[in-house]
C-alpha cells in the first residue's frame, strides 16, 4: 500500500479526490438545494420588506418631524417662554393667572394639530401646566400635582441627559393604563435659545393613528404577514407591548410573535425584516410565518436531483483541468527549492496569485529577504564597532576636564579665592554627576547634590538672588531614579520664571514616598505663565516627559500647574526603585 501512493502523483491525487467529491455530492445535493431555495426565498421577501419598511419609516419620519417641529416652535413662542419662567416656588402648580394663560397656549398648540392629544410641560422648579383632548386625561394628571415627582420620572432624566435632543416613547410616559397604548410620547428639555440655559421639560402625548398610513397594503396576499413598531426601551423591558402592531388576529399570537422576536434565534417559527426609525430609534419589523414561505420552496427539491447528476459529469472534465492548473505552479516551486539547495540564492521565477503560487511568492521573498539581512547583520556589526571606538574616544575628553577643574580648584585654593574654589567645586561636581558615569539611573539624594550645585552656580551668577529649599523625605534618598529628572525642572524656573522677576525669588524642591512610587514636585513663585501649552513645548520639559514616557511607562507623565504673577509648579510621580545603579 505504501508503495502504491507514491506511484500516483499529485496530479492523479487531486483528479480523484475531486471526482470522489463529486460523486458524494449526489447524495447531499437535494437536501441542501432544497435547504438554500427556501432560505435564497427567506432572503427575497425579506429584501423587498426591507425596502417597504425603509418607505413605511421614512412616511412615519414626516410626522415624528412635524411633532419636532411643533416642539421646537415653544423655544421661539416668547409668550409661553415669558409663562414658563413665572416660578412659583415650593409648589407643583403655577399661579391661577399664568396657569390659565399658559394652558391657553398649550391648547392653541393642540388645536392646531388634530394628531396631538395631550401637552404637558413643567419649568424648572417643578411647577406642572397639563392640556389635552381628553377630559379623563386631566383627572389622571392630578396625581403628578399631588405627588410633586414629574420631575424625579425616569423619562425627565433621560431628556436632561440628551440636552435638548426629543426623545420618542412608543408608549405615553405620563399614563400606565389603557389609554398610554392609545398615544405615544414626546419628551424634550426646552433649553432657552437665548441664554442657552434649561427652561423647563415638555411631553407630547401623540396619537397612534399617525402611524396608520404609513404601511399602505398590510396583508400583501399573506395570511400571517404582520407589521410591527417596536421600542425596545420599552417592549421586552416591563411592558410587553409594541408601539404598532397590524392585522394581529388575538393577544396570544401578539405574545407569541413578540416572544419569538426577542428571543433573537434565527431558527424561530417567524421570519423577521427591520429597520430602524433614524428620528425616534424604533424598530419596524415585518412578520411572516417561516412555514408560509417554505410552501413555495418544495418543487425546487425535485429539481436539485436532476441538478446533481448533470454535475457529475461535469465535474470529471473540470476536475482534469484544475489538477492541471494546481500543480503547475507546484513543479515552478519545486524547481527553485532545487534551485536553493545547490547554492543560487536569487529567486527570480514568478509565480501567479492561486495558494500554491503564495506559498511561492513567500518562499521567493524568504529566500531574497534572508539574504538582504545577511548583508544588514553584517553593516550592523561593522557599524556596532564603529559606535564602541568612538565611546572609548569620548571618554577621553570628561576625564581632561576633570582634571583641568581639579587644577583649577586647587589653584583658588593657593590663591586663598575661596569663591572661585567652591564655584569651580561646584562646576566640578555638577558635571561629574550629569555624566554620572555613564548610568541612566541616580540615587535620589545624588540628584540632590546635582541641583545643590548646579543652584551655587546660578547664585554666583546672580548675586544671591535666589534661594533653594529643599523637602525630601530622607526614606527615598537611596531609591533610584532616572538622572537628571529634576535639575533640568530647576534650570528651568530659574530662567524662566525667576530670572525675569524683580527681586528675591525661591524654588522649593519636594519629594515624598506615595503609595508604592515617589512624587517630586519643583515649584517657583516666578512670572508665572497664561498658556502652559508654552512650557510643553519647550525642548528641556519636553525631553523630561518623552524619557519618563519611555522609561516608566506611558502612565507616569509630568504635570505643570502655572498662575500668571505668582508661579509655576511641576510634578512627577514615578516608581520606585531599589537596589543598585545599573
Amino acid at each position: 500500500m505504501e508503495e502504491q501512493r507514491r506511484d500516483f502523483s499529485i496530479r492523479q491525487q487531486i483528479f480523484a479526490a475531486m471526482v470522489l467529491v463529486s460523486v458524494l455530492s449526489v447524495t447531499i445535493l437535494g437536501s441542501i438545494l432544497y435547504y438554500n431555495s427556501r432560505k435564497t426565498i427567506e432572503h427575497e421577501y425579506q429584501t423587498a420588506h426591507e425596502n417597504s419598511l425603509q418607505v413605511a419609516s421614512n412616511i412615519i419620519e414626516i410626522s415624528l418631524n412635524n411633532m419636532i417641529s411643533k416642539a421646537r416652535s415653544f423655544l421661539t413662542d416668547r409668550e409661553f417662554k415669558g409663562l414658563l419662567a413665572n416660578e412659583k416656588r415650593g409648589s407643583t402648580e403655577f399661579l391661577y393667572v399664568v396657569n390659565q394663560q399658559l394652558t391657553e397656549v398649550l391648547n392653541s398648540y393642540i388645536s392646531g394639530e388634530n394628531a396631538l392629544r395631550d401637552i404637558c410641560v413643567v419649568n424648572m422648579e417643578g411647577n406642572i401646566c397639563f392640556a389635552s383632548q381628553n377630559d379623563k386625561n386631566r383627572a389622571k394628571i392630578a396625581s403628578y400635582y399631588t405627588t410633586g415627582d414629574l420631575p424625579e420620572q425616569d423619562f425627565i432624566a433621560a431628556a436632561r441627559e440628551e440636552q435638548g435632543k426629543e426623545i420618542f416613547y412608543g408608549y405615553n410616559v405620563l399614563f400606565e393604563d389603557a389609554e398610554g397604548y392609545e398615544s405615544f410620547s414626546l419628551v424634550k428639555e426646552l433649553i432657552d435659545p437665548d441664554t442657552m440655559e434649561p427652561m423647563g421639560y415638555l411631553i407630547m402625548n401623540i396619537k397612534k393613528r399617525i402611524l396608520d398610513d404609513a404601511f399602505g397594503t398590510k396583508s400583501e396576499g399573506y395570511s400571517t404577514n404582520r407589521y410591527l413598531i417596536l421600542d425596545r426601551q420599552d417592549v421586552g423591558n416591563r411592558r410587553q407591548k409594541p408601539v404598532y402592531i397590524s392585522n394581529i388576529g388575538s393577544e396570544l399570537e401578539e405574545r407569541v410573535i413578540l416572544e419569538d422576536y426577542f428571543r433573537e434565534t434565527s431558527s424561530g417559527d417567524y421570519i423577521y425584516t427591520t429597520y430602524t426609525n433614524a428620528v425616534s430609534g424604533w424598530e419596524m419589523v415585518n412578520v411572516i410565518a417561516r412555514e408560509e414561505l417554505a410552501e413555495k420552496s418544495t418543487y425546487i427539491g425535485l429539481l436539485s436531483v436532476l441538478v446533481s447528476l448533470i454535475l457529475v459529469a461535469a465535474s470529471s472534465y473540470v476536475s482534469s483541468l484544475i489538477a492541471t492548473r494546481i500543480t503547475r505552479p507546484l513543479n515552478v516551486l519545486e524547481d527553485n527549492i532545487k534551485a536553493v539547495a545547490e547554492g543560487n540564492y536569487k529567486i527570480e521565477a514568478d509565480f501567479d496569485d492561486s495558494e500554491i503560487g503564495r506559498i511561492g511568492n513567500q518562499f521567493k521573498n524568504m529566500v531574497n529577504n534572508n539574504l538582504e539581512l545577511e548583508n544588514r547583520l553584517l553593516n550592523s556589526k561593522i557599524s556596532e564597532r564603529e559606535a564602541q571606538l568612538l565611546l572609548l574616544q569620548s571618554q577621553i575628553n570628561p576625564h581632561f576636564l576633570y582634571n583641568t577643574l581639579d587644577a583649577l580648584y586647587f589653584m583658588a585654593v593657593i590663591h586663598n579665592d575661596d569663591e572661585i574654589a567652591e564655584l569651580v567645586q561646584a562646576l566640578s561636581d555638577t558635571f561629574k554627576l550629569s555624566l554620572n558615569q555613564g548610568d541612566k539611573m541616580i540615587r535620589v539624594c545624588d540628584e540632590i547634590h546635582h541641583i545643590q550645585a548646579y543652584m551655587k552656580i546660578q547664585q554666583f551668577r546672580y548675586r544671591d538672588r535666589f534661594t533653594l529649599e529643599l523637602n525630601i523625605d530622607p526614606k527615598i534618598e537611596q531609591q533610584q531614579m532616572l538622572a537628571l529628572l529634576l535639575q533640568p525642572l530647576v534650570e528651568n524656573s530659574v530662567y524662566h520664571g525667576l530670572e525675569s522677576r524683580a527681586g528675591e525669588g525661591k524654588i522649593i524642591v519636594s519629594g515624598y514616598q506615595e503609595g508604592d512610587g515617589m512624587t517630586f514636585s519643583v515649584e517657583d513663585n516666578g512670572i508665572g505663565m497664561e498658556d502652559i501649552t508654552v512650557i510643553n513645548r519647550g525642548y528641556g520639559v519636553r525631553n523630561i516627559r518623552e524619557r519618563i514616557r519611555l522609561f516608566y511607562g506611558e502612565q507616569y507623565d509630568l504635570q505643570c500647574t502655572s498662575i500668571p504673577g505668582k508661579g509655576t509648579k511641576m510634578v512627577i510621580h514615578i516608581p520606585m526603585r531599589e537596589g543598585e545603579l545599573s
